[in-house]
């Protein structure tokens, strides 16, 4: 393979950093190739004064269904790659949750369920 590559696992998890504002985690992310936006966060994992979101943003999700949240402008970094400035960062759900808006930036093998190999 040809210029930077990450092979990840367990199947289909990245660890990932996420920075948002004054606020700033290490998470392990579900590669899920059928939410549409960049980064879903739990709802509970932001605290309570990060102040209010920079809008409302609307995401297809794997059951084909749309789903509203607030969303934030962050900075996500995914080990061993530069880092991924202005990510729309939603807040839904009890996962993290890493999709289409950022898996396209890179060509994303999913290697017989044991790993994920992400290349540039």
């Amino acid at each position: 393979m040809a210029g930077r590559f990450l092979s990840s696992e367990p199947f289909p998890y990245l660890r990932v950093r996420i920075s948002l504002r004054d606020w700033e985690t290490e998470a392990v992310a579900l590669l899920d190739t059928g939410f549409t936006g960049d980064v879903m966060i739990p709802g509970d994992a932001l605290p309570d004064d990060i102040g209010s979101p920079d809008s409302v943003n609307r995401y297809r999700v794997a059951d084909d269904s749309i789903a509203t949240s607030k969303m934030f402008y962050g900075d996500l970094e995914i080990p061993g790659f530069p880092p991924i400035e202005n990510a729309a960062i939603g807040v839904m759900g009890s996962k993290y949750l890493i999709g289409e808006g950022i898996i396209r930036r890179y060509i994303v093998i999913l290697d017989r369920g044991e790993r994920v190999i992400i290349e540039e």
